[in-house]
């Protein structure tokens, strides 16, 4: 970019250049000689004047840019900060769900569902800061345990979802049981010397086990519960194909 000093010279010049040929022109019409001082001041006075005018303009047309620039920053802030879950920085139900069919994500995924277990219990015995905490601490654990490119988010109060893409079942079975042995060995004292443990139900489910991911994700999600109803701090990863199926026909018409 051409330095504001060296840019108004370009545009003043040719001012100064057009002053002096229009003082010898009219030199010439009315036959009246024209000083040398005034010569002089038909040069100046276009870049006396015009430089300052084209500085203001020039620093006003840089403060403009400046400003769309901010402008378009915050608005990214604001567009990122709507995706996410305030808390925890994860993406929220919503564009999660986006998240999963963007750029026509293929069906060998995998899907996961967690939820903390007896969550209720550390908020009503610890207080809901200590609850939050352990949102937190679990979320930690959560991303640690899941590979780069893998899709995060929070889909319900102490619920969280996990879409790895063109990961076959074994594959997200390792993830899921890497996740629930890194919630487990969470350290979590929410009282001096108090140790409350902190363990997640899990269900896996393959996209191309249903006909679409809202599908796969009720699998995964009712495949959860069974890891609740089955003891807790557990992964399921099989069955209830056929309940899901079910469940879809009895919501058709």
């Amino acid at each position: 970019m051409m330095a504001r000093p060296g840019k108004a010279l370009v545009i003043c010049l040719p001012s100064a250049g057009l002053a002096m040929g229009l003082a010898y022109g009219l030199e010439w019409l009315l036959d009246a000689p024209i000083s040398r001082a005034g010569l002089l001041s038909s040069a100046l006075v276009p870049i006396i004047i015009g430089m300052p005018v084209i500085f203001f303009i020039e620093g006003q047309s840089i403060k403009l840019k400046n400003a769309i620039m901010t402008l378009d920053l915050v608005r990214e802030e604001a567009e990122e900060r709507a995706k996410r879950d305030s808390m925890t920085g994860l993406y929220n139900h919503q564009h999660f769900m986006e998240k999963i069919h963007e750029g026509g994500r293929r069906d060998d995924g995998s899907l996961i569902i967690l939820d903390i277990d007896h969550f209720k219990n550390i908020n009503d015995s610890y207080g809901h800061a200590q609850g939050d905490e352990a949102l937190i601490r679990v979320v930690a654990a959560v991303r640690k345990a899941v590979r780069a490119n893998d899709v995060v988010g929070r889909i319900g109060g102490e619920e969280f979802a996990v879409f790895l893409l063109d990961a076959n079942k074994e594959e997200a079975r390792k993830v899921a049981a890497r996740i629930r042995q890194t919630v487990e060995n969470i350290e979590f004292i929410p009282e001096d010397g108090v140790k409350a443990p902190l363990t997640v139900s899990v269900g896996v489910a393959m996209k191309n086990e249903m006909d679409n991911v809202v599908g796969a994700m009720k699998l995964a999600d009712m495949r959860m519960y069974k890891a609740k109803q089955s003891g807790r701090n557990q992964v399921v990863d099989s069955g209830l194909e056929a309940e899901v199926f079910d469940l879809a026909r009895g919501t058709q018409g």
